[in-house]
């Protein structure tokens, strides 16, 4: 994985007020630390740094400048989004080492269509929407393709049945279910079931009547 590049400025300001500021001059707030480190607070173009985790993804390796202090070599652990518009309004960032291995959650996507989904005889459901892995910060995959195209009625995906790249040892359980394809029969045929669990309600709400 080649690194990317993005700006960032060491702020003095602390506390709500302090972040407020910042974010008035149209800046986003972050926070840079690591093992042994004390952290550092910083601000950076929220615009750039979108479009940079749009582009090379949440796990992008990123060098990170920070003026005088140098260069930092850092990976995404956690943005906040406005609740009202796609931007970020904090994001953290981990200092890694490029020689030892780290821990990250890491995409994965379906590729494929299933013949009983294009037939409309079945329907494809995805159990997992990211897979936990360690690695290298060199070799941290952008996302782990899943191809379904095979998968037949009643089939489904596992853990273990990925394709994972070189370098990434895999921390989530084998055996746990990525994707299956189930009949359009068998999920009307639940339906009713649901409901004639339904006055088991009654007996939950028993205790909140004393």
């Amino acid at each position: 994985m080649t690194s990317v590049a993005l700006a960032a400025e060491i702020r003095n300001e602390r506390g709500k007020s302090g972040v407020n500021k910042v974010r008035g001059r149209g800046l986003c707030p972050a926070v840079v630390y690591g093992p042994g480190v004390e952290a550092v607070n910083v601000a950076i173009d929220p615009k750039v740094f979108l479009k940079l985790v749009s582009t090379a993804g949440e796990n992008a390796l990123i060098d990170l400048t920070l003026g005088d202090a140098g260069t930092k070599k850092v990976i995404v652990r956690e943005i906040q989004y406005d609740p009202l518009k796609p931007m970020p309004i904090h994001v953290d960032f981990y200092l890694v080492s490029l020689d030892r291995a780290i821990e990250v959650r890491v995409p994965l996507e379906l590729v494929g269509t299933p013949v009983p989904v294009a037939q409309k005889s079945g329907m494809l459901t995805q159990a997992m929407h990211e897979l936990s892995v360690e690695c290298l910060p060199g070799s941290i995959p952008a996302s782990i393709k899943v191809d379904v195209s095979a998968l037949g009625l009643g089939d489904s995906l596992h853990v273990r049945d990925l394709a994972i790249p070189a370098g990434v040892t895999v921390l989530d359980a084998p055996e746990h279910t990525v994707a299956a394809v189930a009949g359009l029969q068998a999920e009307a045929a639940a339906a009713p079931a649901t409901e004639a669990a339904e006055p088991e309600v009654i007996r939950e709400r028993k205790p909140a009547e004393e």
